[in-house]
């Protein structure tokens, strides 16, 4: 169901477009989406899920001082893992904690992921992006556990080449490895793909990636918050991405024609 080399569409020819819609330098093959709060509503208990990271960590002696109130899970979890390993934690010790809070943000997610709904129209836009003849994937912070708990519910699969989970990502986002890998599976460079998301962390993947961001304000972000993040475009619903896509595209096919 999740092929990665799924592939549809024209042969790519790398161009460099100048206009009003920006500089981009390769044909846009591939637009990879968020789950949470970008295809499904956002359900998942955030605070609890942040608090339980937080007080996990400093159990074990993390200072609390190290931490700041903003700090999510991500950052969290990078702040301990430099505190520890910096402190005589040996790499298999924390592959060990590793695992141990995976399993305490799964629980939370699988609760979550059991009223599962999706975002109004989100699949009547995926399907319309595939039309394009572009390719169509999820990365999510979320795990694998809770994912398939969701494509029980929702036929995700239908929509989406490849659905990649915090577990088959080397590393979860903030981090670019995940989105770097998902586009290897894709068989696209970072400059043929846009990275579609909610949060503050997805901009900050992508970024660190090097691919393009658009962001919809349909998650816990508001849209002033999300530029601010580095976000490119940003949308108040994920069918206004739509004729943004068309005009890139449309602007590509010309400048090809016109070489």
């Amino acid at each position: 169901m999740f092929d990665p080399q799924y592939a549809r569409g024209a042969t790519v020819k790398k161009c460099c477009v100048s206009s009003s819609l920006g500089l981009f330098t390769a044909m846009l093959r591939a637009v990879v989406f968020d789950l949470d709060g970008t295809i499904t509503e956002l359900t998942l208990p955030l605070d609890a899920m942040r608090s339980d990271t937080k007080k996990f960590y400093i159990e074990l002696g993390l200072p609390p001082d190290l931490l700041d109130p903003e700090d999510g899970i991500s950052s969290t979890k990078m702040k301990a893992r430099e505190y520890f390993l910096s402190h005589g934690m040996s790499i298999e010790e924390w592959e060990s904690l590793d695992r141990e809070i995976d399993e305490i943000l799964t629980r939370h997610e699988a609760e979550a992921a059991k009223s599962a709904r999706l975002i109004r129209g989100v699949l009547d836009v995926v399907a319309e992006v595939r039309k394009m003849g572009l390719k169509t994937a999820i990365l999510t912070n979320n795990g694998r556990h809770a994912v398939e708990i969701v494509l029980e519910r929702l036929p995700l699969g239908d929509y989406f080449d490849v659905i990649q989970t915090r577990n088959e990502s080397p590393n979860p986002k903030p981090y670019p490895d995940g989105l770097l890998a998902l586009l290897k599976k894709l068989s696209v460079s970072r400059d043929e793909a846009i990275y579609v998301g909610d949060a503050r962390i997805d901009a900050a993947a992508a970024k660190r990636a090097g691919v393009r961001f658009w962001a919809v304000a349909t998650g816990e972000t508001n849209a002033l918050e999300l530029k601010k993040a580095g976000a490119e475009r940003v949308f108040g619903r994920l069918a206004e991405i739509l004729p943004a896509l068309r005009a890139e595209i449309g602007a590509a096919h010309d400048s090809i024609r016109q070489s």
